[in-house]
């Protein structure tokens, strides 16, 4: 599903490219929020890029950080 919306909204050969918090996996996302203590902010959405590969299979990442990067999502 999610998929397809890539197709339908990007053109032929065309990013989503987004610079955020983000994590490889849900552990890391899990060390860096007990290490945060009352700094993590419960109310925000933190990308797991495991977790979004199995719905977008071109994604690509590049830590930038212990807690940040680019996702990039292409087109095929």
């Amino acid at each position: 599903m999610y998929h397809d919306l890539v197709e339908i909204f990007l053109n032929e050969g065309g990013k989503l490219i987004i610079g955020d918090v983000a994590f490889n996996t849900r552990d890391e996302l899990e060390k860096c929020k007990s290490e945060s203590g009352d700094d993590w902010d419960d109310d925000e959405i933190y990308f797991v890029i495991d977790e979004l590969r199995h719905f977008f299979p071109n994604l690509s990442f590049e830590q930038k950080s212990y807690c940040s990067g680019i996702i990039s999502i292409q087109r095929s």
